[in-house]
């Protein structure tokens, strides 16, 4: 009687630990990173009427709208053109486009950039992981991404340091000398001569790989205010810590 007890009881075991095994080797359900965007994104400014912008589907309609200014532009694919929208900007600018007046190079460059944030934020995907920090423009960034992130005002510049294999990283082409944090989405790093200013527009999965990226506007300065440039970056980060540019626009 005992022994027929033991057989019942050691059954019923093994019946609770194959239940509890199956429950706790049960997929995880995955994190869904949603599509963000920060102050940074200043495209709804740029616009000649206010659109409410309060989700990632707005964007369809602040990419179709007028721009606050008409801009005659040089080398499209056009020939001379007028744009006044992002449309504009993405059916006809080629690498060599510029405006007709030099001083609307600087108003034109934002409208670029935003359009292309914009767009860059309607394609992206909710991540399923992010290794990025909590604070992504931090002092340290220099001695993280590559040289090409760097303050180069020339073409000439940019490949004879592209071309040198001692370069591998921004701070080494301009090695930091200040570094101020006006907020956790926005940063300026000083070097001799000039300086960058950092802000963090969007974040979302841009290449398809799950993983979180971070889309950032950059305004290159020299000391002087003889030059200026704005640049879009598309960064990313892996589990090991390796920063990766993914696009540079």
């Amino acid at each position: 009687m005992y022994f027929k007890q033991l057989l019942i009881a050691s059954a019923l075991f093994f019946q609770v630990t194959a239940q509890g095994g199956v429950t706790n080797s049960a997929p995880e359900s995955r994190v869904s990173i949603p599509v963000s965007w920060n102050t940074g994104f200043t495209l709804p400014e740029l616009l000649a009427s206010t659109i409410e912008f309060t989700s990632i589907e707005d964007l369809e309609q602040l990419i179709a709208a007028p721009w606050y200014a008409d801009i005659t532009m040089t080398q499209t694919k056009a020939g001379e053109s007028v744009f006044n929208t992002c449309h504009n900007y993405f059916e006809q600018a080629i690498e060599t486009t510029r405006t007709a007046k030099e001083n609307e190079m600087g108003p034109y460059l934002e409208f670029k950039v935003m359009c292309e944030a914009g767009n860059l934020l309607l394609s992206a995907k909710n991540a399923t992981s992010s290794y990025l920090p909590e604070l992504v423009l931090s002092n340290n960034l220099p001695n993280l991404l590559p040289k090409s992130v760097a303050l180069q005002t020339s073409l000439e510049e940019s490949k004879r340091n592209a071309n040198n294999a001692a370069l591998t990283h921004w701070a080494d082409i301009t090695p930091l000398t200040n570094y101020e944090s006006q907020s956790a989405t926005k940063s300026t790093y000083y070097h001799d001569g000039g300086y960058q200013e950092l802000e963090i527009i969007g974040r979302g999965d841009t290449n398809n790989d799950h993983i979180e990226d971070v889309i950032v506007v950059v305004h290159d300065y020299l000391d002087g205010g003889n030059y200026m440039n704005i640049r879009l970056l598309v960064l990313s980060v892996d589990r090991q810590n390796n920063w990766q540019l993914l696009k540079a626009l």
